[in-house]
Order: C-alpha cells, then structure tokens, then sequence
C-alpha cells in the first residue's frame, strides 16, 4: 500500500514542475510582449513619416447654387433658398439614380420649394422657415399643363362646398384688391376657411385661400397661386394672413424673382 508520505512527494515534486514551467512561460510571454511593443513603435514611426502620402482627401463642398429645369426653362439660384431637396419629374427622391440626376441643369423638376425672408427677400435657415412663427415667405414653383382654365378650374375646386349664392355676390375687396369671401372648406365642411382670387379681361390670374384657426377664432396661413409669364409653370406662396394687404407686392417680388433665376429657355 502506498503511504501518505509518498503521495505527499509526488505531489510536491509535480506542484515544483509546474511552477517552473509558469515561470518560463511567463518569460516567453514577457518576451513576445517586448516584441509586439517594439513593433507598435516601429508602425507608428512608420505611419508619421509617411503620413502626407495617407492623408484623406479633402471634402468637396457642394455647388453653392441649384440648378434644374421647369417647362422648359432652366432656373438657376443660390442654394441657400432651398430648403427642400428639388424632386425630378418621374424620379423619386428614394430611386438609386436619384442622386445623380440632380447634378444636371438638365434635369425637369417637378418642384423647387424655397423659403425667405419678407421684404428682404434673403435665405432663412431651415429651422427658422419650418417654425410655426415663421413671418417670411415660403414659394414653390412646378410645371403646369393646364394653363388659366386650370387656375379657374383650381378655384372651382376650392368652393365647391360654398353656397354658390355668396361667391356670385362677391365683389372686389377695394382695399384688398381681390375678391375675399369667407366660405367652407373643401375637404372639411365643418371649417370655415377664407377664399380670394382676383380676374381681369376675364382671365384667372390669381386665386388663394387662408385657414381659419378656431380655438384663436382667426385666420392663421395664406397661400397664394398664379401662373409664371407664359402659363406653363405655377408659383405657390405662402405667407401670414397678417401680410395678405401685401400679396401684390409678394407677387410682384416672387415672379421678379424667378425672372432674373431664368438662364435660358429650351425645347421641351
């Protein structure tokens, strides 16, 4: 039988063996250590004196200006009065190709939403022209197919809900300069909602609507539509009801505007 003090022996001599095994691990492993630190330098020496050669290029600034097509004629503005992406006709802003579209002054917008400030007529920030608070205006401009029996019709479409009595007995807001009346809304017949539009030598030129705000028990927006010089293309303004004494001079200011963004007409 195997005594205790054997067993005892072996062990102590097995427990001897692996602490001297640990020690010379531990040297291997101090060594390797060694190694990779001196290699750690070596790389980073490396990557300074050749740094120059590694550096990133810099980043391209985008075009200060926008650029894009509207029934056939070529607008060109600052990019800072843009504070929406332009949609092409027939591309989506989520379509793969999208993105290389719009690098073309070719390309046939769909719309251009821009925002400013009233009268200056200067870019805003984003954040100041999609507050609640905003005072500028915000003009959008898109091809139209339909010409002055469209804006008639468009108008049509807005008092469709409105007793036909009151819209025949409008007339012309002296101190406005437009036809006003206060009718129903559209789409909801439980809302009030403001109506103007002004006709001369029988043609629609301007037509626009304000939305009445119950709980102020006041008109709070107004949005203004006429037709660019031509009939083929719709600007859409809006702006305060607190400004609608101003919409000639809105009007005036906006297509003044687009007038000198117009580099040159093309064939359609």
């Amino acid at each position: 039988m195997i005594s205790f003090r054997y067993i005892f022996l072996f062990v102590k001599v097995l427990f001897g063996k692996l602490i001297a095994l640990c020690r010379r691990f531990g040297l291997v492993l101090w060594g390797f250590s060694k190694l990779l630190l001196l290699l750690s330098v070596a790389w980073l020496l490396v990557a300074i004196v050749v740094a120059p050669t590694w550096a990133p290029k810099k980043l391209t600034t985008p075009n200060s200006m926008v650029c894009g097509k509207v029934s056939g004629v070529v607008y060109e503005l600052p990019r800072k009065y843009v504070i929406y992406w332009p949609e092409d006709e027939g591309k989506s802003s989520w379509e793969p190709v999208f993105i290389n579209i719009k690098k073309r002054c070719g390309a046939n917008l769909a719309s251009l939403y821009m925002a400013m400030s009233w009268p200056e007529m200067q870019p805003v920030s984003y954040g100041e022209a999609t507050s609640f608070r905003f005072d500028g205006i915000s003009v959008a401009i898109g091809p139209w197919l339909h010409g002055e029996a469209g804006l008639r019709k468009q108008l049509q479409h807005y008092l469709r809900e409105t007793p036909a009595a009151l819209v025949k007995a409008s007339k012309l807001n002296e101190d406005l300069g437009l036809n006003f009346i206060e009718g129903v809304d559209s789409e909801f017949p439980n809302r009030r909602k403001g109506f103007f539009w002004l006709e001369a030598k029988e043609r629609m030129q301007y037509i626009g609507y304000c939305n009445w705000v119950e709980p102020k028990a006041n008109y709070s927006r107004c949005y203004l539509k006429f037709l660019i010089p031509g009939g083929d293309a719709i600007v859409n303004v809006e702006f305060l009801w607190e400004r609608l004494g101003e919409w000639h001079n809105i009007a005036l200011a906006v297509g003044e505007f687009f007038l000198n963004a117009a580099r040159y007409r093309v064939d359609k």
